[in-house]
């Protein structure tokens, strides 16, 4: 489900824009494509991130404080505010 601005290689650049992944045209369009799943969200971001840092570690490339950032820092915007109820749940 990368669509437009996927990764070069996990961990690496968007293959799109050249910026690092996952870049902010990729971030919006995720938003989009899982509108309503904001669980599924973090799960497929997550994965990602671990995937990022096996494969920069794979390919002995140096760590990148930003990682963590750009994959999982803006998912608070798709998750419940602690204590709030989901929609449905009465």
């Amino acid at each position: 489900m990368t669509g437009q601005h996927p990764p070069r290689y996990a961990g690496g650049p968007c293959f799109t824009c050249g910026r690092p992944w996952p870049c902010f045209e990729r971030q919006v369009a995720s938003l989009v494509e899982f509108a309503g799943m904001g669980d599924l969200l973090v799960a497929y971001m997550g994965d990602w991130y671990r995937l990022g840092v096996e494969e920069r570690r794979r390919r002995g490339l140096p760590f990148d404080p930003e990682l963590e950032a750009r994959h999982l820092g803006w998912l608070d915007m798709v998750l419940p505010a602690r204590g709030e109820q989901r929609g449905g749940d009465g």
